[in-house]
């Protein structure tokens, strides 16, 4: 992908990069079609972010509500990926649960950019089943968030316009 100043990728490579992986989540989609609004069966397979070897992030509750739904950070050490879930994502649907450890899993395989990581948990939900009904509760939710940080479009609504 071609880097804008920054270093980061612009909007236009993430969308195509996203468009690209589609198939390849579609690929790796359980035969069996989980229901995919229980986040329990999800399994997260991560990177280490400095060897790139596969490695399964930790996953953990945190109740300071820092931040409010989900965290990822990088063990500064190990290179370990690892997801903390905030005092509300609890207080979400499993549905959303669902979809925001999916996008959490994204950052675990290195994935930087909010927008790309949205589409592809997407992607990957819609490759095991995600009926019209189930997409349009998390677009629901996501126009419900109001405003956001810039990294996500600096609304919800825009977050998940730029997510499709």
């Amino acid at each position: 992908m071609a880097n804008r100043p920054t270093g980061r990728p612009g909007p236009a490579a993430c969308v195509l990069a996203c468009a690209a992986l589609a198939p390849a989540g579609a690929a790796r989609a359980d035969t069996a079609r989980p229901d995919v609004s229980d986040p329990e069966p999800f399994r997260c397979q991560g990177r280490n972010q400095f060897s790139g070897a596969p490695d399964g992030p930790i996953e953990k509750q945190d109740e300071s509500g820092y931040w409010p739904y989900a965290a990822f950070f990088v063990d500064p050490v190990l290179g370990t990926p690892t997801i903390v879930y905030g005092p509300r994502f609890r207080t979400l649907d499993p549905l959303m649960q669902a979809f925001i450890r999916r996008h959490e899993c994204q950052h675990a395989n290195g994935v930087r950019d909010e927008i790309t990581a949205n589409c592809m948990a997407l992607a990957h939900m819609r490759a095991q089943g995600l009926t019209a009904r189930q997409e349009a509760h998390l677009q629901r939710w996501h126009q419900a968030e109001g405003r956001l940080d810039p990294q996500y479009g600096g609304s919800g609504a825009v977050f998940w316009e730029r997510t499709l």
